[in-house]
């Protein structure tokens, strides 16, 4: 066989590898990879170019794998009795109140008492009962149910995060209200002193952002009297849908995602919308993410001094 052949065949068993790859979210198993044609020193050439990485011992991930979908199912080749659990079942399933992942982040694997000594680079393992009721597959992966996916971030998280995430599944018609998510956390390590939690989800909430803010000033005592309020003008022509109210005060707080515009458009909109509001009397306190990381009592502060401005609205 001829130089030119050879890397010809050799291009092919790469080729191959990439569609079975693809078809698994970019993952491909070192069998497969050998029945595609690829030798192991081509495996190994691979590896150590940096063109495929490798998240386990017999498993593969090609360029443009699914980073979070790609490694969850390498991680389940490894253990086949395992399930997709916590935040890794949540980022397969799509709930969107998660901080984004980041390349060092583990998959996370429910599995029974009687396998658990066995490690996976990777991998952290939660050990507890698997019932059949509460595995579903997502795309050929078994994942914890939703109510169960949402009670093990209940517990992974804090306050904050884990009702932002709770908010978001309710939204997102995960669950139809916390009882399932209550009846997931029955008996399970520090559950009792996360029920209080359940009550102050609120799926009326539309991002994290949003979540974190009224908490903020519900912990302040100043609990908005509506959330996602519309706002009329005298007419009764539609002005706004503002994130929190207190409309018997005029007050309402907007929660931006974002703390500056790159199109100049969204700006134009947010101050025409503003002017609109101020028109009709509301006052408007806008809110973003260094707001509620770095000073939550400045929020605080500012919206109760708003309320305090009037006693009553007309």
């Amino acid at each position: 066989m001829t130089d030119l052949e050879r890397r010809r065949l050799e291009d092919l068993a790469l080729a191959e590898s990439l569609r079975v790859a693809r078809r698994q979210d970019g993952m491909i198993t070192r069998e497969q990879a050998l029945e595609a044609g690829l030798t192991d020193g081509r495996l190994r050439g691979l590896v150590r170019s940096g063109t495929w990485s490798r998240p386990g011992r017999t498993t593969y991930l090609v360029p443009g794998a699914d980073a979070v979908r790609g490694k969850a199912r390498a991680a389940i080749h490894r253990r086949p009795d395992a399930v997709v659990c916590g935040i890794t079942a949540a980022r397969l399933a799509g709930l969107d109140a998660l901080a984004l992942s980041g390349p060092a982040e583990p998959v996370h694997l429910l599995v029974s008492h009687r396998n658990a000594r066995v490690a996976v680079p990777g991998v952290v393992f939660h050990v507890g009962e698997i019932e059949a009721r509460d595995v579903h597959s997502l795309a050929g992966i078994p994942v914890t149910s939703p109510a169960r996916t949402l009670a093990d971030l209940t517990l992974a998280l804090d306050r904050m995060r884990a009702i932002s995430a709770l908010d978001a599944g309710l939204r997102a018609g995960w669950v139809p209200d916390m009882g399932p998510v209550l009846a997931q956390l029955f008996g399970r390590s520090g559950a009792v002193a996360r029920r209080p939690w359940l009550r102050e989800v609120d799926s009326r909430s539309e991002s994290p952002l949003e979540t974190h803010v009224r908490l903020i000033v519900t912990d302040a005592g100043l609990r908005p009297e509506e959330l996602q309020y519309r706002i009329f003008n005298e007419g009764g022509g539609f002005v706004a849908r503002v994130d929190m109210a207190w409309p018997s005060r005029g007050v309402c707080v907007e929660a931006d995602g974002v703390g500056y515009h790159s199109d100049p458009a969204p700006a134009y909109r947010d101050r025409d919308r503003q002017n609109a509001l101020v028109r009709l009397h509301w006052r408007v306190q806008r809110v973003t993410w260094w707001d509620v990381e770095r000073r939550p009592g400045w929020i605080v502060a500012q919206v109760a001094g708003l309320l305090a401005a009037v006693q009553e609205f007309f």
